[in-house]
């Protein structure tokens, strides 16, 4: 029931903050998403309290014991145009805006301001997940199914520093999927990761703790790494599976970590997480109206095939990040901005 509580509040908190502020204000207001957080969260916390049973504190300790939090008929995507066919720019019409102020003010219960990164997309806060028509790796990779993996796969997790370059950013705590349409019902794939470890051989576990892999940032931060950095981000000699506060912590992608040393027990590992990760896939066919939450640390996401058709009444996703930005210094921050994070 807490998950049920607490989308109740998210929703009666928004629409009711909605109601009270025009268009251009929420424009306005979205672009300093934590601020804006702040000022939702107190209503959600006395939504939570008219129920009894809940507590913010209970709902933040769920979503960090949980791979996802499904807030299902979360928002209205009402008075949406045809989907989308670009990453950018994010179409502005009532059910957008209520999908992203929900989204800012379910990140902000949980301790976690809304963000984006320099280095992919521009930097836009949110971005839309739909088949892209066209030629090349990102148009081909729209249509396709994607493998397990953690967003910012190159960034370091939460509490330690990139070993080269202190400016670096962590990556995201959560990923917010917000469903304006999903016609076919394409699953969105959610792999508890104490479910794959408990898949696996407790040697080859220890082997991921261990620094022996190879990480290469994400196709769609490429272009922005060689813009602001030069050259793509890359890490060798790397952990994959930290231990934080007795729990698991992962980063890892199918396609941009590896083994540095080919035939060796580290490679035997990751094959082993791969398959692991294939045996424990939840499917969860997100509605129009429903937000899913998934934890970035404890849980890997990916999604069934999407399908070649573009445009129209088409599949059409938001994504966006949340992070608890309490420790990061000034430079992993851009200063035009209070949300966008360095590279």
């Amino acid at each position: 029931m807490i998950v049920a509580h607490f989308c109740a509040a998210v929703r009666t908190a928004v629409g009711g903050w909605m109601a009270a502020h025009t268009e251009a204000e929420v424009l306005t207001m979205l672009e300093d998403p934590a601020a804006l957080g702040e000022r939702i969260v107190p209503l959600i916390e006395a939504g939570l309290a008219s129920v009894g049973s809940t507590t913010l504190a209970s709902v933040i300790e769920y979503a960090w014991s949980a791979p996802n939090v499904h807030l299902q008929a979360v928002f209205e995507p009402d008075d949406l145009p045809d989907t989308p066919v670009a990453f950018a720019p994010v179409p502005l019409c009532s059910g957008t805006l209520r999908a992203m102020v929900t989204a800012v003010a379910a990140f902000a219960a949980l301790g976690s301001a809304t963000v984006s990164y320099g280095s992919e997309n521009d930097g836009d806060l949110f971005v839309n997940l739909v088949v892209i028509p066209g030629k090349g790796d990102i148009p081909q990779k729209s249509t396709k199914s994607m493998s397990g993996h953690t967003d910012g796969v190159s960034f370091p997790v939460r509490g330690q520093s990139d070993p080269d370059d202190a400016r670096i950013a962590p990556s995201p705590d959560f990923v917010g999927l917000c469903c304006l349409r999903n016609p076919n019902s394409v699953p969105t794939n959610v792999m508890p990761l104490e479910a794959v470890l408990n898949g696996m051989p407790s040697n080859l576990v220890d082997e991921l703790r261990k620094p022996h892999y190879w990480i290469t940032s994400q196709r769609t931060f490429e272009a922005g790494m060689q813009r602001i950095l030069g050259d793509e981000l890359v890490l060798d000699d790397a952990r994959l599976l930290f231990r934080v506060e007795n729990a698991d912590w992962i980063r890892y992608s199918h396609s941009n970590t590896g083994p540095v040393d080919e035939g060796s027990l580290s490679h035997e590992a990751i094959q082993a997480f791969q398959t692991a990760c294939t045996q424990c896939v939840q499917g969860i066919a997100l509605s129009p109206g429903d937000i899913v939450l998934v934890n970035n640390r404890i849980a890997l996401h990916g999604r069934s095939q999407v399908g070649s058709e573009y445009g129209g009444q088409t599949r059409w996703l938001l994504r966006t990040y949340g992070l608890d930005t309490s420790s990061l210094t000034a430079e992993q921050r851009y200063p035009d901005s209070p949300f966008k994070l360095f590279p």
